[in-house]
């Protein structure tokens, strides 16, 4: 087949077009994506390495802002036991019953549930989600009926975005020393007890004067004609902090004597008493007959003595 002249010349610019689309198409706008999406890296790699060196610029001051808040947040950690357990509640309502003139009859203890960790995660350990305390729910029936009367939403932010709860928070592991993120627990006991108007207010304070953490969250007391007392529940919230400078001392629930020498003890105890009171008098006999036989002893050496003075004194 033979080609003129003109058909090679335009089958040479055709190529050429398609040489330089194919280069065009695979070459050069490929390097320009890519020379672009550098270009956009190099913008924020810019921008962060200017706040890098901003923060370099007072890093002192930055590392001892964090060591000052590091030892508040661990002076504040202190102030809250690492764990609650049940002995806890138990002893506290023993030692109520004991100081105040009030009768507890029936202790009920909760479990241990998540509120809030520093670093605003969730619940991650299966520890169910605290449900709301009476006071909570009473300040958020309260800020309903507000947004209802004036329109508004409370669960937007002052900006009209919502607003993330935070009370919801992933909880660390579980640690005994130092280490992780400080979680806030809370155990919630409830107490029935008897007592009058005086000894309940005078609960209100023993629980505000405790060194644990705790509030008094519901009181629920009603007069008892029979008695003529107050008879109720209460329900004591109890806190307890993870991570942090934090520690748990077992509560002193005092010595209780236990054991026998005999399951019949009360028998066992009135013999030996009549065997001590027995072996006692024998003892105070003795002891008056030896008393007494002394006495006699001494008696005759007296007037002996008493009548060699008077001879003696005749014959001067």
């Amino acid at each position: 087949m033979n080609l003129s002249m003109r058909d090679k010349k335009i089958l040479l610019m055709f190529l050429g077009v398609l040489l330089f689309a194919l280069s065009f198409l695979f070459v050069y706008k490929p390097q320009m994506e890519e020379a672009a999406q550098i270009s956009a890296n190099n913008d924020s790699l810019q921008e962060r390495l200017s706040q890098l060196l901003d923060l370099a610029q007072n890093r002192e001051q930055y590392v001892n802002d964090t060591e000052t808040m590091q030892a508040e947040i661990d002076e504040y950690c202190k102030q809250f036991p690492y764990t609650v357990r049940s002995e806890d509640g138990i002893v506290l309502a023993m030692n109520m019953e004991n100081s105040l003139d009030m009768t507890i009859s029936n202790v009920s203890l909760g479990e241990r549930t998540f509120v809030y960790s520093m670093d605003g995660g969730s619940n991650a350990d299966g520890t169910e989600a605290p449900q709301e305390t009476m006071m909570e729910q009473g300040n958020q029936q309260t800020q309903d009926q507000i947004d209802q009367i004036e329109g508004t939403d409370s669960s937007l932010g002052n900006d009209g975005y919502s607003t993330i709860d935070s009370s919801n928070s992933v909880q660390p592991t579980i640690q005994g020393d130092s280490t992780g993120t400080p979680a806030l627990y809370r155990t919630q006991d409830t107490v029935q007890f008897s007592g009058t108007y005086k000894s309940l207010k005078e609960a209100v304070k023993y629980l505000a004067d405790q060194s644990g953490r705790m509030t008094l969250d519901n009181v629920n007391a009603s007069f008892d004609s029979s008695t003529g007392n107050l008879t109720g529940t209460m329900t004591i919230n109890i806190f307890s902090m993870t991570g942090g400078s934090t520690s748990y001392s077992a509560p002193d629930a005092g010595s209780t004597v236990y054991g026998t020498d005999n399951i019949f003890g009360t028998i066992e105890n009135t013999k030996k008493s009549k065997k001590s009171k027995k072996k006692a008098a024998e003892t105070v006999a003795a002891d008056t007959e030896a008393q007494q036989n002394q006495e006699a002893a001494q008696t005759p050496t007296d007037e002996t003595t008493d009548s060699t003075q008077s001879a003696e004194a005749a014959a001067q």
